[in-house]
């Protein structure tokens, strides 16, 4: 084979690659075109028979130069170089990743550099069509929750929109049209706001119009939202007229979307309860205690189905045995948006709603769960504390249902424990004391928390079945010694054992150690945690 026939065989199999192939000869640091393959035609432009022409001959200055820079660091660095940062092409294509390396020739010179280049537009294409889809709702084309929650860091004001009364077009015409109607109110919304606003369809016939820049007059946007829909609707050769409900948040310092997004829900709920057809804007030193009451209500319905509940463990820590010897569980509540809600804003709206009866016998099963991995670390005697309300023990068949779950978990009733206040024993002494003798004779452990703080007394605690005084962290905070030490004595004389909660210092844990307190539990010992976190106390 000739040299000849050799070249063109290579320039052959060259043309078969798919990346674009550039060799540009060097002379005194002047790049001029030596040969390309097709894929580099395709991507630039550029032919074979621009050979011997430099980048500015043949490219945009911006290009030229960014191409020139590119292959003299090179020549100038005589190493191999790989750019990972893709420019768009003349032609529109993106460049992908290249990798240039300098041919030297027999005096040591560079001559040639080579330079392999990746189109990577049909793989951005495609990467583009998987983020419209992920991030874009299906019906109205706006964006979706997922993108405000994940790609929008920050808005000025969030005006949050609900059609009223939009069931009634679904129950009455179908959802076809009701579909129809989003859509309409999607392209309403879209030709009222321009580049400073980001659309969103939150969800069913929810909306978001998101500011990009800070609004002075809130009330004149809400008016203009709220004049969009003047127009009646068409639906199926009918007018049909719909209103909307709106509630704004502005930011007023470093708020972020799920925070903004709180704020606006908390006063749209305002807005409808003032007879919808209105707005509100959120402030945030007015109380909304009824509507955070309402919100939670409604999202805590379907927490368990979401998994967004989770138990934390506080130890509890013997001085005597000096060793762990049983873990309270805490609820917590991990609401989808919106983060951790503190139990006290949560926990009396179960025990209001009744949700408190199926939200209890979760913890009950999750506590006989995580009791398995307790043990692991812990050793078999460790005991799990759960927390009763009095709502839980009213039900007629919770004995039953207990025992059913902790033998569906395969846990003994003694591991757990069963935490009580005093005004849940004394609402219904009778009824109480025979639950509670139930359970005492299945082997469950009962406690009484916070003691001292409600109207027990000493009648009451020789007639129920209690095991273990928890005293409560007001005594401790006090550390009155004739206070705690006369409790101690009463808890010896009824064969109870005492459990010191809210015990912060090596103060309070020495003195109680001294009085041969039987438990301490408190920030000294642990912060509640999640299981995963648990570790040995250092005490």
């Amino acid at each position: 084979m000739s040299p000849h026939e050799f070249h063109l065989q290579i320039g052959r199999m060259l043309d078969e690659i798919a990346d674009g192939v550039f060799i540009m000869k060097v002379e005194n640091l002047e790049l001029t075109y030596y040969y390309v393959n097709k894929a580099a035609t395709r991507m630039t432009g550029i032919e074979m028979s621009d050979a011997g022409q430099t980048f500015f001959e043949r490219n945009s200055p911006a290009m030229a130069d960014y191409l020139y820079k590119k292959y003299v660091r090179v020549v100038m660095e005589r190493t191999d170089i790989r750019y990972e940062d893709g420019v768009v092409m003349p032609n529109g294509t993106m460049s992908g990743e290249s990798m240039l390396s300098p041919i030297f020739g027999e005096s040591g010179e560079v001559e040639y550099v080579i330079c392999l280049t990746r189109d990577i537009t049909e793989r951005k294409n495609y990467e583009n069509l998987l983020f419209h889809y992920a991030y874009h709702d299906d019906r109205t084309k706006l964006y979706n929750r997922r993108f405000l929650m994940e790609k929008m860091m920050s808005a000025e004001a969030l005006f949050l929109l609900d059609l009223d009364y939009f069931k009634n077009i679904n129950d009455t015409f179908g959802h076809d049209a009701g579909d129809a109607v989003l859509v309409e109110v999607a392209t309403r919304l879209s030709v009222a706001f321009k580049a400073d606003y980001t659309l969103v369809r939150l969800g069913g016939d929810e909306f978001i119009a998101a500011a990009g820049t800070r609004v002075e007059q809130p009330e004149s946007m809400a008016f203009v939202i709220m004049e969009l829909f003047r127009a009646p609707f068409r639906i199926n050769d009918q007018q049909i007229k719909l209103n909307c409900s709106i509630g704004i948040a502005l930011k007023q310092g470093h708020e972020d979307i799920q925070t903004l997004l709180k704020q606006a829900d908390i006063a749209l709920y305002k807005a409808k309860g003032a007879g919808r057809k209105s707005f509100h804007v959120y402030e945030a030193t007015s109380r909304y205690d009824h509507v955070e009451n309402f919100i939670h209500e409604l999202a805590l319905s379907s927490a368990i189905e979401l998994e967004e509940f989770e138990l934390h463990y506080q130890l509890i820590y013997s001085p005597q045995q000096q060793c762990v010897v049983g873990a309270e569980a805490l609820l917590r509540w991990n609401r989808a948006n919106i983060g951790m809600v503190q139990p006290a804003e949560f926990i009396p709206i179960t025990e209001q709603t009744g949700l408190i009866v199926p939200i209890g016998y979760w913890v009950i099963r999750k506590a006989c769960q995580d009791w398995h991995q307790l043990v692991e670390g812990y050793g078999e005697d460790i005991r799990v504390s759960v927390n009763i309300s009095s709502v839980q023990l009213s039900e007629p068949d919770f004995v039953d249902r207990i025992i059913e779950i902790l033998e569906q978990e395969n846990v003994p009733p003694h591991a757990i424990e069963l935490e009580l206040t005093e005004s849940t024993v004394i609402s219904d002494s009778q009824g109480v004391r025979q639950t509670l003798s139930r359970l005492g004779a299945v082997g469950f452990s009962i406690a009484l928390d916070d003691f001292g703080t409600g109207y027990s007394s000493l009648s009451m605690l020789t007639l129920l079945p209690i095991d273990t005084l928890k005293i409560d962290r007001s005594f401790i905070r006090e550390m009155n010694e004739s206070v705690l030490s006369a409790m101690l004595v009463m808890a010896g004389a009824l064969r109870m054992k005492v459990i010191a909660e809210g015990v912060e210092d090596a103060g309070q844990y020495e003195m109680l150690r001294a009085m041969n307190c039987w438990g301490i539990q408190g920030y000294y010992i642990n912060k509640p945690v999640a299981l995963a976190a648990l570790q040995q106390v250092p005490v």
